[in-house]
């Protein structure tokens, strides 16, 4: 895998795929907020769900840490937040199309690592392959969008039931809270299964197997909980110490900016993990059938 790796020059895809990360976070945030927006409204609450909290899911344990190294970046989804009362419906079309620019990385990192570009196929017009690629970007943005809907709406589930538990067993409580805690932790992980499985199987032209797909994202999930607590433990050890303190706007933007490569870069690694055991599973089918 890691001549793999090599070959398909991982660090590079990893770099341009964090540059379209962040130039599609601002709408691609927005979207996400008027989503929650229309969540919250469907089920007659006000406002949305934190959006914070759902941002430290993708992000290391720094609430403890010393200055809170994310909490330049926290401030300014805060600030998008805000202002989500001027983005109308008409927009959201508009922020779709400018996500897509995120998915459009990921469809040609992917495609590239596939080998999608080597393979024969029709001659199409470049207008109907762009509008092509276009339309599965669009559809890769919405279908991300549902998933972070049904996350929202289990993570809303869930604090429901711990708090009706705590409140029929008030002597019992802190079970309540220790199971509520281990389940938003499986949660979270089944989540970013999803996520990745969704990306593997469908961004990219080819389609990928389930097994490969399933096998990749798990891979992938772990690679990244166990950056988390990694990351966690740099904050509360290292960060902490004065000798290595560094001001907090700019720590900030470099640990967000190395925390968005490393995600792409594990996202490339499950990809090249997918294609070798499809190959291997496809190897393995043609020696069963003509040996």
């Amino acid at each position: 895998m890691i001549q793999a790796a090599d070959e398909n020059n991982l660090p590079f895809l990893a770099s341009a795929l964090s540059f379209g990360a962040l130039l599609a976070a601002v709408p691609f945030v927005l979207l996400l907020l008027v989503a929650l927006s229309t969540f919250a409204t469907g089920l007659g609450g006000e406002g949305v769900p934190d959006l914070g909290r759902l941002l430290d899911e993708f992000l290391p344990p720094h609430r403890g840490a010393r200055g809170d190294p994310f909490a330049g970046v926290e401030a300014i989804v805060g600030r998008i937040g805000e202002n989500r009362g001027t983005v109308s419906l008409v927009a959201v079309p508009l922020f779709i199309w400018l996500s897509t620019r995120l998915f459009a990385g990921v469809r040609t990192a992917l495609n590239e690592i596939y080998d999608v570009a080597a393979r024969p196929g029709p001659r199409r017009h470049f207008l109907a392959t762009y509008l092509r690629g276009k339309l599965r970007d669009a559809a890769m943005v919405v279908l991300v969008l549902a998933l972070f809907l049904a996350n929202s709406a289990m993570s809303l589930a869930l604090g429901v039931a711990v708090a009706r538990g705590e409140a029929l067993a008030p002597g019992h409580g802190f079970l309540f809270t220790s199971l509520g805690r281990w389940l938003a932790q499986l949660l979270a992980f089944g989540f970013a299964v999803s996520l990745f499985y969704v990306v593997y199987r469908h961004a990219s032209a080819q389609r990928v197997r389930r097994v490969p797909a399933l096998v990749a994202s798990v891979f992938s999930a772990l690679l990244y909980e166990l950056a988390k607590r990694l990351f966690a433990l740099y904050f509360l050890r290292v960060a902490a110490s004065e000798r290595f303190s560094l001001d907090a706007n700019l720590g900030a933007v470099i640990l967000f900016v190395l925390w968005v490569f490393y995600t792409a870069f594990v996202f490339l690694l499950g990809g090249v993990l997918a294609q070798i055991w499809e190959l291997r599973s496809r190897t393995e089918r043609q020696r069963a059938r003509f040996g």
